[in-house]
């Protein structure tokens, strides 16, 4: 019995990707049970192939928790009546379609005293910045003012950006590209992937994978998409490291469950430091030692 069978089955109302300006290609969408605002908004998206969840509105969910709350039953039977349901091991991801051109912001150019000062303050070393991740600075615009310019790469090409700011007086810490600006959308991509090989650590923001290194990657907040779960499960070992903070652990705890579905180990770490960006050399020293 296929996924669309057994929610026919049980009379769950469900989009196929295609067909509902709701639901991406290659994915059924369901109703949310946890956040649901009816009429057929289908915001929970299930890959039939590996059985990945995950809500674009709340988040990573565990299909049989989904199963269970919609039909009313305890979890051990949902988990029984997707036994039913054949899985495949992995999904092999598909590099994202290009949607634009790239265009960079204005007043781009080399790191400056200011964005120099701020890095060096955090502890960074801003030659390596520049020389592994491409960091570079805007200087007087009116929107991106005197901000880090941080490219997002794709297999070596720069598809994407957003940029940082090097201030406190401020409410928005980082401001991403706008979709014009992009190749490819900014939540298709993982930051820092392009240095990942078996092992990938999964953060949220790009002063973390600075922190930790090449296998860092960065989903660029708390919420994953669809997209970047599919680029997550192909790695063989992944290891969540979010903030410490209620919310960011939350969020940790159900991406560790959702990825779940794909073949491989996945393990959740909780730093001392408050967030990887602020860890100290020990603390990212023995996180490393995962990799090995």
């Amino acid at each position: 019995m296929d996924l669309q069978s057994l929610l026919s089955k049980h009379r769950i109302p469900f989009g196929i990707g295609g067909s509902h300006r709701n639901v991406r290609d290659g994915w059924i969408g369901i109703d949310c049970p946890w956040c649901d605002l009816g009429g057929s908004k289908y915001y929970l998206g299930i890959h039939p192939d590996t059985l990945a969840a995950t809500c674009w509105r709340c988040g990573p969910k565990r299909l049989g928790d989904v199963l269970a709350r919609l039909l009313r039953i305890p979890l051990h039977q949902a988990i029984t009546l997707l036994g039913e349901v054949p899985k495949s091991p992995r999904i092999v991801f598909k590099t994202p379609l290009r949607r634009g051109v790239l265009e960079h912001p204005q007043s781009l150019g080399p790191l400056s005293e200011p964005h120099l000062g701020y890095l060096q303050g955090r502890g960074f070393d801003p030659v390596v910045l520049e020389r592994l991740w491409g960091l570079r600075g805007i200087g007087l615009a009116p929107r991106l003012g005197w901000r880090l310019w941080i490219p997002i790469h794709l297999d070596g090409e720069v598809v994407s950006w957003t940029s940082r700011a090097i201030g406190n007086k401020t409410n928005a810490r980082y401001i991403n590209a706008k979709p014009e600006q992009e190749a490819v959308p900014i939540k298709f991509l993982l930051y820092g992937i392009d240095y990942v090989r078996h092992t990938m650590i999964v953060c949220e923001g790009p002063a973390d994978v600075w922190r930790i290194g090449p296998g860092a990657i960065a989903v660029m907040g708390l919420q994953v998409t669809q997209e970047q779960m599919e680029l997550i499960g192909n790695v063989p070992r992944r290891i969540v490291c979010f903030d410490n903070e209620p919310a960011a652990q939350k969020r940790a705890g159900e991406l560790c469950r959702t990825l779940e579905c794909f073949s491989g180990a996945t393990a959740n770490v909780r730093l001392k430091a408050n967030d990887p960006g602020e860890a100290d050399e020990v603390e990212v020293s023995e996180l490393r030692k995962l990799f090995e």
